[in-house]
């Protein structure tokens, strides 16, 4: 069925009649807790984190004091001699460090994308306004 100028739902065109009133734009509101800081403290998580990396340290010094027996290691033609202890207190060091510099750059671009969208939320308030 085509429409005819007479259908209700047929377009206008012209100035609204004397009595009618035009829609008001709708009022888009924002959530106010996320325009307040966010505080960086300390969570309990990472107290937790921390006592059971402090748990693990003690029981790799209790390895590190019974496993004091010389161990021969080559590395790029380099011979040398370490206590067992000491060799894998070096590897377990290494591990943490290449972890740590993985969890560096995500967090890094974590940040940068957190920081782009706050700037993308302050455009669009700035916009709504």
């Amino acid at each position: 069925m085509a429409r005819t100028p007479e259908s209700p739902d047929a377009p206008r065109s012209g100035p609204p009649p004397e009595g009618a009133r035009e829609p008001a734009p709708q009022r888009v509101s924002t959530d106010p807790a996320l325009d307040e800081h966010q505080g960086r403290g300390v969570s309990g998580a990472m107290w937790i984190a921390l006592l059971l990396g402090l748990l693990i340290l003690v029981l790799l010094l209790v390895f590190i004091l019974q496993n004091n027996v010389p161990a021969a290691f080559s590395y790029f033609g380099w011979s040398f001699s370490l206590p067992l202890g000491v060799a894998m207190l070096l590897a377990a060091v290494a591990g943490a460090l290449i972890m740590g510099l993985v969890g560096s750059v995500r967090l890094f671009r974590l940040g940068h994308r957190v920081r782009k969208l706050e700037k993308e939320r302050a455009d669009i308030k700035r916009a709504l306004r």
